[in-house]
Parts: C-alpha cells; sequence; structure tokens
C-alpha cells in the first residue's frame, strides 16, 4: 500500500469520530422535548432514596440511568443542549467500539465501513439527541462483546471483569439488555478462535451474571404468564422486522410520509448491501454469520415471544441490535469495493455519506416531536398570569412546565388543570362515559372562571372523541390559537 494511503487510513478512524461527533452536535437541539425525555430528567432530580428504590421497583426501566444523568447535570446544567449531550457522548463512542469490535471480526477495511455506516446512521444519530438511555445501552453492549472476544482468544480475568460489568450495566440500563446473555452465550459456543481455557471464565461470569439480575427477574418472570394490556401495537413477527430495517436504514424519517418514495433508495442500497454481506460471510466465515445472525435473531424472536402475551415492542428497545446489521452492510460493502479499486470505494462512500447525510438533514429539519418549545413562546406573550391552563394530555403539564422554568425570566405554570379522561371501555368495546360524565367533570373544573386556555396534545391517548372540546366549543369561543407540530393551544373565553 502507498505511504500516503496507509496515512489516510491511520488517520481514518479519528475522521469518522470526528464526522459521527459533528453530525450529532450540529442539530443537537433541532427538535423539541417530548414527554419521555422530560421523564428522565424528573427521574434524575428524585431524592436519591427514591432512585436507590428505582433499581428493584416492579416495571421500572433503566433505574441506572437516572443517578448517571444526576451527575451529569451536576457538571453541565440542565439546559436541552447540556443533558442531550450525555446521549452524545456515548454515541460517538459506540462508534469506536464498533470499529474496535469489527476490526477482531472482519478486519480494518470492514471496520472503516461499519464506523461510517454507524457514524452517519440517521437512527442513531436521532438517539444520540434525545434524554434518555438508547446510546449509553447499546454502547455498554459492544464493549461487553468486544471484551467477550478479546477474553475468549486470550483469557484474561481483565476481560472476563468488563464482559460482567458490561452486562450488568447493560440490564440495570434496560431491561431487555438481559436478552444479551443469551447472545453472549451464543457466541461463546460459536467463536472461531477460543481458547481452551475459555470455559472457566465464561462459566464464571455466566454464573455470577445471574446473582444482579435476581432482582429484576423476580417481577419480571410472573410478566411472562400472564396475558395483559401494555398500550403497545399488537405486531406480528414480519412487522417488527420491517419497522427495524426500516429505522436502521432511515431513522425517524420512515415515520413521515412525505418521506416515503425517497426512502426506496436508501432501503434498496443498505439492504442489498447488508444482504451480499451476509451471503458473503455464509460462503467463508460461517461462525462469524452465525454470531451476527444470533445477535440479531435472538433477542428479537424473544420480544415476539413475550409480547404474544401482552405487546411490549417498539424499535428502539432493541436498537442494540442494529451494530449487527450494520456489520453485515460494512462487508457488503467491502465485497463490492473489491481489493484494488480506490474509485468505486469512494463512489460508494460518497453514496453512503449522501443518503445518511440526506436522511440526517431531513430529520433535523423536520419537525418530528411536539414544539412545546415553541407553545411556551406564544402562551408566555398572550396568557395572563391567573388565567388557567387546561392539559389533554395532562402528563404534558411537566413538559411545558419544563420550557416555563428554562425562561431567561421563568414563569409558572399555576394555575393548570387535568382534563378528564373519556376512554374507559366495557367488555364489550362500548365507551363507560360520555358527554354527560364530561359535562359534570368540566363544570367542577372550571368553575366560574370566564377564560380557560386548551394544550391540546396526544389527545387520542386521553380522550379519542375529543369530548372536551366539544364542551369547550358548545360552552365557550376560542378567541386566540396556534398550532405547532404535535401541539394546539387555544383561549376560551366561557359564558357566563
Amino acid at each position: 500500500m502507498p505511504e500516503r494511503h496507509q496515512k489516510w487510513r491511520n488517520l481514518s478512524p479519528m475522521l469518522i469520530l470526528l464526522l459521527s461527533a459533528w453530525l450529532r452536535a450540529v442539530s443537537l437541539t433541532a427538535q423539541g422535548l417530548w414527554r419521555d425525555e422530560v421523564d428522565q430528567w424528573r427521574f434524575a432530580l428524585q431524592p436519591w432514596g427514591a432512585m436507590v428504590a428505582n433499581f428493584t421497583r416492579a416495571g421500572w426501566n433503566g433505574p441506572l440511568y437516572s443517578p448517571l444523568l444526576r451527575g451529569w447535570i451536576a457538571l453541565a446544567g440542565d439546559s436541552v443542549y447540556a443533558m442531550r449531550y450525555f446521549s452524545l457522548l456515548w454515541g460517538v463512542l459506540a462508534v469506536a467500539l464498533l470499529y474496535a469490535l469489527t476490526r477482531r471480526l472482519r478486519g480494518v477495511t470492514v471496520a472503516l465501513w461499519a464506523a461510517v455506516l454507524l457514524a452517519g446512521s440517521p437512527y442513531w444519530v436521532w438517539y444520540a439527541q434525545e434524554i434518555k438511555m438508547y446510546t449509553w445501552m447499546p454502547m455498554l453492549v459492544l464493549l461487553a462483546l468486544y471484551a467477550l472476544d478479546r477474553a475468549l482468544t486470550r483469557p484474561s480475568a481483565w476481560w472476563w471483569a468488563v464482559v460482567g460489568l458490561a452486562t450488568t450495566l447493560a440490564i440495570y440500563s434496560h431491561l431487555l439488555a438481559a436478552l444479551l446473555i443469551p447472545v453472549e452465550v451464543g457466541w461463546f459456543l460459536l467463536h472461531p478462535r477460543r481458547h481452551p481455557r475459555a470455559w472457566r471464565g465464561g462459566l464464571i461470569v455466566l454464573a455470577l451474571l445471574t446473582l444482579p439480575y435476581v432482582p429484576l427477574l423476580r417481577w419480571q418472570l410472573p410478566l411472562l404468564f400472564r396475558v395483559r394490556q401494555t398500550g403497545f401495537p399488537p405486531y406480528t413477527l414480519g412487522e417488527m422486522c420491517v419497522v427495524l430495517f426500516n429505522s436502521w436504514t432511515t431513522g425517524m424519517l420512515s415515520y413521515v410520509p412525505p418521506a416515503v418514495r425517497w426512502q426506496l433508495l436508501y432501503q434498496l442500497f443498505f439492504g442489498g448491501t447488508s444482504l451480499l454481506g451476509l451471503g458473503s460471510l455464509l460462503l467463508r466465515r460461517r461462525r462469524l454469520s452465525g454470531q451476527l445472525l444470533l445477535w440479531l435473531s435472538v433477542p428479537l424472536l424473544t420480544l415476539w415471544l413475550v409480547s404474544l402475551r401482552g405487546p411490549i415492542f417498539t424499535d428502539r428497545y432493541l436498537i442494540w441490535l442494529s451494530p449487527a446489521f450494520y456489520i453485515l452492510a460494512a462487508q457488503g460493502l467491502r465485497v463490492l469495493s473489491g481489493r484494488s479499486s480506490p474509485w468505486l470505494t469512494g463512489l460508494l462512500l460518497g453514496m453512503v455519506l449522501l443518503l445518511d447525510g440526506g436522511a440526517d438533514y431531513g430529520q433535523a429539519v423536520t419537525a418530528i416531536k411536539p414544539q412545546f418549545d415553541r407553545a411556551a413562546d406564544f402562551l408566555v406573550a398572550q396568557r395572563q398570569p391567573d388565567e388557567p391552563l387546561l392539559f389533554q394530555i395532562p402528563y404534558n403539564h411537566y413538559v411545558l412546565a419544563y420550557y416555563l422554568s428554562h425562561r431567561p425570566a421563568p414563569r409558572p405554570l399555576d394555575p393548570w388543570l387535568a382534563a378528564p379522561y373519556t376512554n374507559w371501555r366495557e367488555p364489550d368495546g362500548s365507551y363507560r362515559v360520555g358527554a354527560a360524565y364530561v359535562d359534570r367533570q368540566m363544570r367542577s373544573l372550571v368553575g366560574n372562571s370566564p377564560v380557560v386556555w386548551l394544550v391540546y396534545s396526544e389527545v387520542s391517548l386521553w380522550d379519542d372523541r375529543e369530548l372536551v372540546k366539544a364542551w369547550l366549543d358548545t360552552h365557550g369561543t376560542a378567541q386566540t390559537q396556534s398550532q405547532y407540530h404535535g401541539v394546539r393551544v387555544f383561549r376560551y373565553a366561557l359564558a357566563p
């Protein structure tokens, strides 16, 4: 290899990391906060006793992330940019770990391709810009698998300890990370260069991993055998695969209807390269292809089986499977680029950067999350201090309260009201309450107030017949209104 090419090859990992950091930072606050992010902010500011209790509380997901974010807030503050930067850091570190892992599995060239794919992935860019654990937990998965590969080829107490620690931290960062354990067992059994002494370390770590998982298993195990209502859509296995593929290729634009035609090119390119990569590995590296397929399939199949008793699938819960997809696509790009065609390599790299860049730009400029920041600006300019705010859904008062309290001149949220819930159903599907119930509740809520502001967002979760707004339209006049993506604001003058 010419010396100048070798220099660029040596610099490439650092350039990819810089690119990944820039892509995530440049649009870090392009989207407003949504309620899950505000939830995480609230949980991070709980008393320490409550955060510790969450580690054994039934149904509580990701208790570890709250104290971590609490520490970060103490250092950097709780602005939107500061809190999202915490996710950005783990997302960039995940790119470095994927490069390191893929280099061990398949060599430098495939590792560079995999790092480029993860760096530019619109899906990973999106979750590196969200105040949740969805880059922290996948980073731990990559660290655990990298350490496992090191421990299997050259057994070391240090690397086995990293496997155990990273896996345990991942489990306490997201419940579904427990499905990493069978993946690790499969990697152990399929590893092509497993050292004869690796069995001892593997069995010790597997035994130790059961201990920190026991507090969670006590309440998780009964759920597996009970039919339950969860609020998640009842996806089939095929639909789950489609959702994951769409997310891992086009990111959040897969949920934006105008972008559907443009997505086809993206999906054909990355779907084709991943299939080509899988085919080439099945021919030459069957054990490695088995490891990657286990990584992709075991957690997904397990989640599908669990969801038969009560749906719990959403794509972000399985974001930690996507690096396996990117490794397969990277292998396909390696096959296409060949060994001695720098022009073809450049063309393929340009194609990847163009597609990823287009999706990243689309996510940044398209309003996808509710624009409560703009709604807060409107209310500050128009609302009088004593005029009550009626929230539909009520939980969103936390989102608006965050924005009002973080303005240069903080404004109070109070007085605010929780709109009545009307979605109760009978066994036959009919509604339990109707307009008469809403009339009683609304008269009790608004009392003699001449004015009420309605903050309207995600209404179908609370009042899918829009009975509350119908009551306001009947008993008042909408004098002022403003509409933003995901949230509408109305000022009603009520009849005496």
